[in-house]
């Protein structure tokens, strides 16, 4: 009997300090000036701890008070925001044409113009009809 008492304290304490390390769930949903961004990839500084907003731009990410999270999306600006003991951060990013560079798409990966190396070639949509026409025409 005794020992059955002495194990509970032990078990709420053991609890309490588990989700106080853990910190809570923090959600939230980002948005631009036409409406929710998928992609956006929300990290918390200073870790590699990270999530991804899905197509609708809701996140879901475990923090403790008083990490910073951080919302970053290619052609926005960086946004920051504390946690503190709120579960919903919503967040509107703006965009930034300054982050942009002309980027190129390549066969294994993406490389920026003043990095690529050997022949650059650009493709557009146009390019693609043109081609589909020919082959059309001679079969």
């Amino acid at each position: 009997m005794k020992n059955s008492l002495l194990k509970k304290p032990l078990l709420i304490l053991m609890l309490l300090i588990g989700s106080i390390s853990y910190g809570q769930s923090v959600k939230g949903v980002v948005t631009d000036a036409d409406g929710s961004l998928p992609g956006v990839s929300v990290t918390i500084q200073g870790t590699t701890s990270g999530a991804q907003t899905d197509f609708d731009g809701n996140y879901t990410i475990k923090a403790s008070q008083g990490d910073v999270l951080v919302f970053s999306y290619l052609g926005y600006k960086t946004e920051v925001r504390t946690v503190g003991s709120e579960t919903v951060i919503n967040v509107t990013m703006t965009e930034d044409s300054t982050q942009l560079e002309e980027i190129v798409v390549i066969g294994y990966g993406t490389t920026t113009v003043k990095d690529a190396t050997g022949s650059v070639a650009s493709v557009r949509a146009e390019d693609f009809n043109k081609g589909m026409l020919l082959l059309l025409q001679n079969n």
